[in-house]
């Protein structure tokens, strides 16, 4: 998976820096292919820095993450760093400086993705490099990977069909049990979490599970004892990645049979998700497309968590440009993988939504989590011969 051509193709065409550093986990993914165990929770890390012209980029990374790079057949230039350099940030600060004076760019305009960067790294930086020319480095690098190529496109799908391979697999574990006070509410998500890395997933990202009126609230405790109980609603949300590419998959269903109302007010919200999914293709405002959503739940009288927003990109990171918000005036372009959220609001005042990704194709779209069909509300019932 290593992209050989988007160092170089993110210094064509441009005069604003000539050269960058970037610590973003996603970035990195996105520039080069690589990814690093739970970054995001890890004390250290991980610098890409690249000059115009330079024959091949540094990576600044912690020496435990060196084996990372056999895994990805690394060919460019690595840097490590370890505790015996003094702590994680001191280790990197020196690591990086090294690099900075190897590549000669203390005098160049340079590009960094500041929102990754601590207050003390960036004074750093200009203490040691007073005649270096800081550049944002966010827009640019976000706006370019709202594109995806055809193998990011590949593998957000893949993960997308992890993911709901994984939601089967813990329904394999939890049908049967409900009524028998067998299963609590942690351990179904347990079995999403497992099932979807046995099935393939290299990492789980947000991770959530919510029943009956809890679901009213986006984010409850995942260490939750309460047993799975007969006649309610139950929603798992959560996010992974394949091949560093994200996905994210939010599920809902029912122990039991549901009631008129409650199936009801499932069915008015995939009414309401196939009438965005008509309308989102490229050429379209997102505000336009925000809007429209609106009026169309006001006339079908369905409550909408319209100030929530209707989705965002998916890519290198969970969450990513495109956001599907009422303030956003951008156009939607052939090539954005679109996560797809139209949350409404249930009998019970319960959150309703089930989240697919779809990629804008020339035309209109086309849906990558099509490992099967949620259109209606599952129900968890009946009991499977290995559950005895």
């Amino acid at each position: 998976m290593i992209r050989k051509n988007r160092v170089e193709s993110l210094f064509s065409g441009q005069d604003k820096f000539n050269a960058f550093i970037t610590k973003s986990p996603a970035d990195i993914a996105y520039l080069i292919g690589i990814t690093f165990p739970y970054p995001y929770q890890s004390p250290f890390s991980a610098a890409l820095v690249a000059k115009k012209g330079s024959s091949s980029a540094t990576l600044i990374l912690p020496v435990e993450w060196e084996c990372v790079l056999k895994s990805f057949t690394w060919e460019g230039k690595a840097k490590t760093y370890n505790v015996n350099d003094g702590s994680p940030e001191k280790g990197f600060r020196d690591a990086l400086k090294s690099v900075i004076d190897e590549l000669d760019i203390c005098g160049e305009k340079v590009a960094i993705d500041y929102s990754f960067w601590t207050v003390g790294e960036i004074r750093y930086i200009k203490e040691n490099c007073p005649q270096m020319y800081i550049v944002d480095l966010d827009p640019i690098i976000k706006g370019i990977r709202e594109i995806k190529s055809p193998d990011e496109v590949e593998n957000i799908q893949m993960a997308a069909h992890i993911a709901d391979r994984g939601i089967i697999g813990a329904l394999n574990h939890i049908e049967g049990s409900v009524g028998l006070n067998s299963c609590t509410l942690s351990d179904f998500l347990e079995h999403v979490r497992i099932s979807a890395i046995e099935f393939g997933a290299h990492s789980i990202g947000h991770l959530n599970i919510a029943q009956g009126r809890s679901g009213n609230s986006w984010i409850t405790p995942i260490y939750d004892l309460s047993l799975v109980k007969e006649n309610k609603t139950i929603r798992v949300d959560y996010t992974l990645s394949y091949n560093g590419c994200w996905t994210n998959c939010s599920r809902m269903f029912f122990t039991g049979k549901p009631g008129e109302n409650t199936a009801n007010a499932y069915r008015q919200n995939m009414e309401l998700k196939d009438f965005a999914v008509s309308i989102l293709k490229p050429g379209i405002k997102v505000s336009d497309f925000c809007e429209a959503v609106r009026s169309k739940a006001e006339d079908e009288s369905i409550e909408l968590l319209y100030d929530e927003g209707l989705g965002h990109g998916v890519g290198a990171s969970e969450y990513e440009r495109p956001y599907l918000t009422a303030d956003n005036n951008e156009v939607l372009k052939a090539g954005m993988v679109i996560a797809l959220d139209v949350k409404t609001i249930g009998y019970k005042d319960e959150l309703l939504h089930s989240v697919d990704v779809y990629e804008l194709t020339r035309y209109g779209n086309r849906r990558l989590s099509d490992f099967r069909d949620w259109n209606t509300l599952y129900r968890i019932t009946g009991v499977r011969s290995s559950s005895r």
